[in-house]
């Protein structure tokens, strides 16, 4: 076991010194961005003052068309430099947390291997090996999707900007006016870039967490998750709400935020996510109520047909039996989905978190101390 604990120091000791290295070129990313996007900004200021001095003095010049495309050019960039400094700030800040974490883990992990005071055996051997690649494997899934999100997101947004603006470009050369309608779309497209990187950023990691603690964090989330989604979601917190340890607070609302999403997708009427605070622990809740409105067609002509022929012939036990399967049907259409409780179920374990679903899957809690 020292033997293991001893390279896991020496594997986050060289962990440390690449997150080092990564940050020192994101700084030195972010001065360069920064020295750009101060540059393009000053010189859209020019144009801008250009077009205004043509559109004034001369609003018939060949060369007010050609002011107007430098304009674009330069907003675009300015735009582009912008968004990269947000994305470069938003790494930046998730790798500062990361590396002061490291640096608060590192030397109770060399202090433990210098001891040497757990026997180590060869199944305590294997079960670290595991457990290590466990952890490698799971930060290699999470690598892949934030890369899927990544270029499925925001660059598919950058890629289709560049596309849009080329076609301003070459309409500001031969139809100006046309040029003026395209350009609206080119801006439309820009701000939605930059909300789609905002929502990236937060699911990776929100800021406000760090910042503002769990319920501000809970709170956007189950608004902007509602508004994504098309519905809302209530959100309430009762009792004195207080800051939580960092690690905590990540892994109970990444658990909580999990099942908010896992209840969205099966859309059920109404959803609310509840907090309730004690002296010495927090409890979770997260409620999908069902109701007619929830029920397929089929399911609902099905109980009106069983509820015609009961008023006839139908045996009472068969009337029984027909309603509970609709009942089943529904909660299976509007509760938490098994996959989603599955992995839910081992994130909050990792975590040490208190996880419950009820019988008829409607209700998730989730209880942690602190």
């Amino acid at each position: 076991m020292t033997t293991t604990l001893g390279q896991l120091a020496d594997q986050l000791a060289a962990d440390q010194a690449t997150l080092e290295r990564e940050l020192a070129e994101i700084d030195m990313l972010l001065r360069q961005t920064a020295t750009e996007a101060e540059r393009h900004e000053a010189r859209r200021v020019q144009a801008e003052q250009r077009v205004a001095a043509l559109e004034r003095d001369t609003p018939s010049s060949p060369d007010l068309t050609e002011a107007h495309a430098q304009l674009l050019a330069q907003t675009r960039r300015e735009t582009m430099m912008q968004a990269q400094l947000e994305v470069l700030g938003g790494k930046q800040r998730a790798l500062q947390r990361f590396r002061d974490r490291l640096a608060e883990a590192l030397p109770l992990v060399r202090g433990a291997a210098e001891q040497g005071s757990v026997t180590s055996s060869a199944a305590a051997s294997g079960g670290a090996d595991g457990s290590s690649h466990d952890v490698l494997a799971a930060q290699e899934e999470l690598r892949r999707d934030i890369s899927r999100q990544m270029h499925d997101g925001p660059a598919q947004s950058i890629a289709n900007i560049a596309l849009q603006a080329q076609v301003v470009q070459r309409l500001f050369e031969r139809q100006p006016k046309q040029a003026q309608a395209e350009l609206a779309e080119l801006v439309r497209m820009v701000e939605h870039a930059l909300e789609a990187t905002k929502d990236f950023i937060f699911d990776v990691r929100p800021m406000v967490l760090d910042d503002l603690g769990l319920v501000p964090t809970l709170r956007r989330s189950t608004l902007e998750r509602g508004r994504r989604a098309g519905f809302a979601v209530r959100f309430e917190s009762v009792g004195a709400d207080r800051r939580l340890p960092s690690e905590l607070e990540s892994a109970l609302f990444r658990v909580i935020d999990d099942a908010l999403v896992a209840y969205i997708s099966a859309r059920p009427p109404e959803l609310t996510v509840k907090l309730d605070w004690s002296e010495h622990a927090v409890r979770a809740q997260v409620h999908a109520s069902t109701g007619e409105a929830s029920r397929p067609a089929a399911t609902r002509a099905h109980a009106a047909v069983a509820a015609a022929r009961h008023e006839r012939t139908m045996p009472a036990a068969l009337a029984s039996m027909i309603r509970e399967q609709e009942h089943d049907d529904t909660l299976r259409a509007t509760g938490l989905p098994e996959a989603a409780w599955e992995e839910i179920s081992r994130r909050a374990a990792s975590a040490g978190l208190i996880v419950k679903l009820s019988t008829d899957r409607s209700t998730f809690e989730v209880v942690a101390a602190g």
